[in-house]
């Protein structure tokens, strides 16, 4: 039934794109079942993709390279092409119409707030884990499992389906499994990744490669460089559960981040050559202007406060 209503629907976008439209008609059938509506105005969008459209002049081309060299008068030439367009459009939805369908699939959003750890089930049972002032967006499809980093940092729970890739972008880097938990975070310029359970493909944009990164261990991807898997010991992908953060030998440019997502305060740095030190310890997350105090006196700086920010400066 959901097919047939996708057909009639692409056919109502083709005669919009040849400008061949019975109003009256049109009006009797988008109000003639539920969502009909959406369905046409989120083909519509596809069919104006740039990707769809690249598909639609070089159909164009082609038809005309094969037309005869006598035109039938029946048509105007801006008929012809609005005809030919819509003809490439209705043949671009017959031959990918499931990359068609997950396309105009509504994404889900969700976000939390600066210190706020939220846990959210997508469609096909797998659950992400928030931490704070993070969001992500995800479509699910038959076929196909689209997930985004947009913010901050996630734990993925991902339910197994061998047919069904379980793909998660974040920034330059994707992640693919079929079923598996892992930590994915935005830690600054860097895209950090740690598996807790099964196997994850890492790779980036216009990398090199993809890493192959087992359970038990990380792998950090900077400048497109993704860095060779090393282990971690207990749960320490994901501390942060428990409001808790745990790093060894780890520059405050990347602690930065992850104190940043506990607090609506902005955490500034007056000297850009603080964010080198290497900072190693267990800090409490839910405290962060206590954390950088106490950071300031291990590793040599001040922390003054503002209501809005947290500025670290040099002693």
């Amino acid at each position: 039934m959901q097919d047939q209503e996708d057909e009639e629907a692409a056919l109502w976008v083709a005669r919009h794109m040849s400008n061949v439209v019975d109003a009256t008609a049109f009006a009797e059938w988008l109000t003639g079942a539920p969502g009909r509506r959406e369905t046409f105005d989120a083909l519509w969008a596809t069919c104006m993709d740039d990707v769809v459209a690249d598909g639609i002049r070089l159909h164009e081309q082609q038809a005309r390279a094969r037309e005869p060299a006598v035109q039938p008068p029946r048509f105007g030439r801006r008929a012809a092409i609005g005809l030919g367009a819509a003809a490439a459009c209705v043949a671009v939805v017959g031959l990918s119409w499931p990359e068609l369908r997950f396309a105009v699939t509504p994404a889900q959003h969700y976000a939390t707030r600066a210190g706020e750890v939220r846990s959210f089930t997508l469609a096909d049972g797998s659950t992400v884990l928030l931490n704070g002032a993070s969001r992500v967006s995800a479509r699910i499809g038959e076929g196909r499992r689209e997930v985004a980093l947009e913010a901050g940092e996630a734990l993925f729970d991902v339910e197994h389906d061998e047919n069904r890739p379980f793909r998660v972008s974040a920034g330059q880097g994707r992640v693919t499994v079929l079923g598996t938990r892992f930590d994915l975070a935005l830690n600054g310029g860097s895209v950090d990744l740690a598996v807790e359970r099964g196997l994850v493909r890492f790779d980036s944009e216009g990398g090199a490669g993809a890493v192959l990164v087992p359970a038990a261990h990380r792998s950090t991807l900077v400048d497109r460089h993704i860095a060779k898997p090393v282990t971690f010991e207990g749960d320490s992908a994901s501390g942060w559960r428990d409001g808790w953060l745990q790093v060894e030998d780890m520059p405050l440019e990347q602690v930065v981040p992850h104190l940043q997502r506990w607090t609506g305060r902005a955490i500034a740095v007056a000297d850009p050559t603080l964010l080198r030190k290497r900072i190693a310890g267990r800090f409490r997350l839910s405290q962060p202007g206590t954390v950088l105090e106490n950071l300031g006196v291990l590793y040599g700086f001040k922390v003054r406060q503002t209501e809005q920010a947290y500025i670290l400066e040099r002693k």
